[in-house]
């Protein structure tokens, strides 16, 4: 099995720079029909980076994952040929609506959105003619078991990254309160903003605390285990990241992946090259807030965020005093001038400038809302953030060279791990070398410099004969980029997998969490056998009454109040009040339903903002 490092990309430039670190495939999102509308790219794009992908064995996958009306069914198919066109691998979809299209021989990865979260589910996608299916990133590892021996369908996963709190592809919450849909690419993200907790009567539990957001993602420990569980592919979330976050996680978890398949060489490597990072990447210094393994192992943790939705950074100590723009900590504090502080200022984040440093004090440049007490982050390592613009990291293919002479020529061939070459010929007289040992040292130092190439020379074969090293650094030249462009050339792609329905769609009758939003993907669902009840909720006027969440995410256990899964260190030690809970923010009510039989919390819409 080949271990897939799967790395975002707002724009080429961030997918050649993933591939640099060590991704083996890139996603990106198209110009429409993407659930980042913030991320989406055009075809020039795409071309530049299938390209560059093709180089190292890499592959581009675009995402189609919103869902999509009527009127733009044909443009959806459009933009679907379009991306083939360009290169890409597969198409990442959420509607199912693209399996009633003409489209493009491509494999087709059903999106997180498409709600793979179950063994009948992800059968029944695979029966439809699915390759790979991105798995819900709630499960556990028992859980991603189970599906793995359900279908033989690819399974990738999250490993590193946000965390939507709400179930994917089944939050409806910032369509119902914002008139912005996540399954269209719009999420306002209304759970990263404060709310206040109320009981039946009124009360004010909790005030303005950011209760729907939770920690981000990080598996990089557990890489071994999930492949054991049958996942292929490792996704790094962050499609609407910096290129800081990118080269920092990227190299990051390249470096876990490859020491998991140094100590498993039945696993592969899904694409060529070897990194050199010139840094220590550190997951902790670019944006997170909170890394947790969720619910991998199948238990409860605190995943809550409730003093902010945005990233602090690594804590640095407690003020004990502030006198003019000097700050006093309760202990030494490794910062430097120029970083970045983070602070709470009420419900608020917010932040300041180091400009000096003497042992526990600290020099800022605005101290107005920092008071004795507050809990002070660094969110910019300005050392370290310059340390990671300016390292270099490089990406290298083996190669393997052969000197021969033919009469009156030599000729050099370069070949790489897939038996791919490429040759260059010089036109001469190289009689045998006076001093053979310096001759083989003098070829093997000249064809070793392979300077900014993509390739690093591994073995030569050569008999030692005087060759000019002007001779041999033109053949190393011509050599390398003639295979360089070999290898950039568009190659085959994987086909489609075939339909093969055996696995039955797991419901009969669908609600609006089933997302019909177009006659298409009416059509498929029932030709598949269910009854399509009512449409997608974004073509409903009113959700009122109706769940527009579901989540893991527990406030009754986050505030110690689940016998079932008792919390140690809960946010808040309150009583429990009896009656149902209510999460307000302006004119926005949602009640807290508990699903204690599934472990779930429910959010029902009471009150829409106007």
């Amino acid at each position: 099995m080949a271990l897939e490092l799967l790395a975002p990309a707002r724009n080429a430039d961030q997918g050649i720079l993933a591939l640099t670190c060590g991704a083996d495939a890139v996603y990106m999102g198209a110009a429409r029909f993407g659930a980042r509308q913030a991320a989406g790219c055009d075809r020039a794009d795409f071309e530049r980076l299938t390209r560059e992908a093709r180089l190292w064995g890499a592959k581009v996958y675009a995402t189609l994952n919103t869902l999509v009306y009527d009127a733009e069914l044909e443009d959806a198919r459009r933009m679907a040929w379009d991306l083939y066109e360009a290169g890409v691998d597969a198409l990442i979809i959420q509607d199912m609506a693209y399996l009633e299209l003409d489209l493009p021989p491509l494999p087709l990865h059903a999106s997180t959105q498409a709600v793979c979260d179950s063994p009948a589910k992800v059968a029944f996608l695979a029966g439809q003619g699915l390759t790979r299916a991105i798995l819900a990133r709630e499960l556990s590892l028992a859980e991603i078991r189970a599906i793995h021996a359900a279908s033989d369908i690819e399974l990738e996963g999250f490993v590193y990254g946000a965390l939507c709190v709400g179930e994917s592809g089944q939050c409806y919450l910032s369509g119902s309160i914002c008139g912005r849909s996540g399954n269209r690419g719009e999420c306002a993200q209304p759970c990263r903003a404060p709310w206040n907790l109320v009981d039946a009567s009124g009360r004010v539990l909790l005030r303005d605390k950011h209760l729907l957001s939770i920690k981000d993602l990080d598996l990089s420990d557990h890489l071994e285990e999930l492949a054991e569980a049958g996942l292929s592919s490792f996704k790094i979330e962050g499609r609407l990241k910096d290129a800081d976050y990118v080269k920092n996680v990227v190299s990051h978890l390249r470096r876990r992946l490859d020491a998991v398949l140094e100590r498993r060489p039945e696993w592969a490597r899904a694409s060529l090259g070897r990194c050199t990072h010139a840094f220590a990447p550190d997951p902790s210094k670019t944006f997170q807030r909170g890394h947790s393994t969720y619910r991998l192992e199948g238990g409860r943790q605190s995943m809550g965020t409730p003093e902010t939705g945005r990233h602090l950074g690594e804590s640095i100590g407690t003020v004990r005093s502030i006198q003019a723009d000097r700050v006093v900590l309760d202990r030494r504090a490794e910062v430097h001038p120029g970083d970045g502080l983070a602070f709470m200022d009420g419900a608020a984040a917010a932040g300041t400038v180091v400009n000096a440093v003497e042992d526990r004090q600290i020099f800022v440049q605005d101290p107005s809302r920092i008071r004795p007490g507050t809990q002070l982050h660094r969110n910019l390592d300005l050392h370290w953030l310059r340390a990671l613009r300016g390292a270099k990291v490089e990406r290298r293919i083996p190669v393997t060279g052969r000197l021969v002479f033919p009469e009156g020529a030599v000729t050099l061939r370069l070949e790489d791990e897939t038996g791919l070459s490429a040759e260059a010929r010089a036109e001469g007289e190289f009689g045998p070398a006076r001093d053979p040992g310096a001759a083989t040292k003098a070829m093997r130092d000249a064809l070793d410099r392979m300077g900014d190439t993509p390739f690093a020379l591994a073995a030569l074969e050569a008999e030692p004969r005087f060759v000019p090293v002007s001779r041999l650094n033109a053949l190393r030249r011509e050599a390398t980029a003639a295979l360089a462009e070999l290898r950039r050339a568009p190659r085959p792609r994987q086909a489609p997998r075939p339909a093969s329905p055996g696995a039955p769609l797991p419901a009969a009758a669908l609600d609006f969490t089933w997302n019909v939003a177009n006659k298409a993907a009416r059509a498929f669902y029932e030709r598949a056998g269910a009854r399509v009840l009512e449409p997608a909720a974004e073509l409903q006027a009113d959700l009122r009454g109706r769940v527009v969440m579901t989540t893991r995410h527990c406030l009754r256990f986050e505030l110690g109040w689940c016998a079932a899964h008792p919390n140690a260190e809960p946010w808040r030690r309150l009583a429990e009040p009896a009656g149902p809970l209510f999460l307000e923010n302006g004119p926005t009510r949602l009640e807290c339903r508990f699903d204690c039989a599934r472990c779930r919390m429910e959010l029902v819409l009471r009150e829409q903002a106007p």
